[in-house]
């Protein structure tokens, strides 16, 4: 980004956090005019109005050579590995924030809008960072890191403008994943197979990984078994020569040991969860209803407790708690569905799942719900579901 057009955004970025307006802050410095076209990034201001305007906002600007080389490496090597599809997503392994250490030299640097959007790009849990006004100051890439996010949190038309703006193999898996996980997956197909065909001429082996993975991802949620386990092949042998293959084969595993569950093959997604290495909360979910299908109630249980051990050390989501419950609660109450205790705490999470979460869990639940509503005679309102997810029922 132009020098002008960094100092703009920094300045104004400091000003509105700080509550100042343009004309508080400039007084006995320069005109709000001239502000104004200091923070757009129209005027190349010299020193003399530069440093009193960042004095007065108690800004350092950080002008040390060697951390300035060392950001500028940093942030092309990260924005690399982004498009390469090495981060952006938890499919993809992204790590801790690679700004941590140096988040507040970076802030006060050219950077400070790369380090912005790059850290909520591979971070994508975290809260999204307030950058309306800054798009002024942006330049092509950042837009479309922006837009991504914009993509992420929701924003209508962002996925179209990204890919009109840069239709590359890494933007469109993300726009296809974001239609996988509405549910939209005819769409999403197409995209994730176009994802993967611009990632192959990219040379791009993580992002061809990642849009292959999701392709199965859509033929499981789709009733295509034979088809999700070619997509999975595929997967296996591209991950073969990479060196973090073994994470993605614990994510086919457990991917296609849930998809085992939903088809009623318990012992086969036993056999996978086994062996997909995981220790997280959701895993030991599929492991507790594996082993309740299979009729191995105290083992299940045993999961159960695990699931909420591993769930103490993640981020708390009433979901999973609701999941953990739903289990245990079937294992302790064989009667469960004469028992409308059980039929109450289902109804309240399965509705919590149809808010927040993604397709592929409520289809998981859809078989119980649809269980308790045939127990308690409303068939009407079974029926309605079962035609709403009529292709799940053709799979058993």
């Amino acid at each position: 980004m132009a020098a002008s057009k960094f100092t703009g955004a920094l300045i104004r970025r400091e000003r509105l956090r700080q509550n100042f307006s343009q004309d508080g802050l400039c007084q006995g410095i320069c005109t709000v005019s001239y502000l104004s076209k200091i923070e757009q990034g129209k005027a190349e201001a010299g020193s003399d109005i530069l440093q009193p305007l960042l004095s007065r906002l108690g800004i350092t600007y950080e002008t040390d050579t060697d951390f300035l080389a060392w950001a500028g490496k940093t942030i092309e090597s990260l924005y690399e590995n982004l498009y390469a599809g090495r981060g952006g997503t938890q499919e993809a392994h992204a790590g801790e924030d690679p700004f941590l250490d140096r988040r507040d030299r970076l802030l006060a640097s050219p950077y400070m809008l790369d380090v912005l959007l790059l850290e909520r790009a591979f971070l994508p849990e975290g809260p999204l960072p307030e950058l309306k006004e800054f798009t002024a100051c942006m330049d092509r890439r950042q837009y479309e890191i922006y837009l991504l996010l914009q993509m992420r949190a929701g924003r209508e038309g962002a996925a179209e403008e990204l890919l009109r703006l840069n239709p590359c193999g890494f933007f469109t898996c993300q726009t296809g994943i974001l239609r996988y996980r509405e549910g939209r997956y005819l769409e999403a197909a197409e995209l994730l197979g176009r994802a993967y065909d611009l990632a192959a001429r990219e040379g791009h082996i993580y992002l061809m990984i990642l849009a292959k993975l999701f392709l199965g991802n859509c033929c499981s949620d789709g009733g295509q078994l034979e088809l999700m386990l070619e997509h999975f092949k595929v997967v296996r042998r591209l991950a073969q020569v990479l060196p973090d293959a073994e994470q993605w084969l614990s994510d086919i595993n457990y991917n296609t040991a849930s998809t085992y569950l939903e088809w009623n093959r318990p012992a086969e997604a036993l056999a996978l969860l086994q062996s997909a290495g995981r220790q997280g909360a959701l895993y030991f979910h599929k492991l507790a209803v594996a082993l309740e299908k299979l009729g191995r109630p105290e083992e299940a249980l045993e999961a159960v407790a695990r699931g909420r051990a591993a769930q103490a050390a993640e981020v708390a989501a009433e979901a999973v708690t609701e999941m953990l419950d739903l289990v245990e609660y079937r294992l302790r109450h064989p009667d469960y569905l004469r028992d409308g205790t059980y039929a109450a705490l289902l109804e309240t999470a399965f509705a919590r799942f149809r808010r927040e979460l993604p397709q592929g869990f409520i289809r998981f639940h859809l078989p119980y719900m649809l269980e308790v509503l045939e127990a308690e005679r409303r068939y009407k309102e079974a029926y309605r579901l079962s035609e709403e997810f009529s292709w799940v029922l053709k799979k058993e």
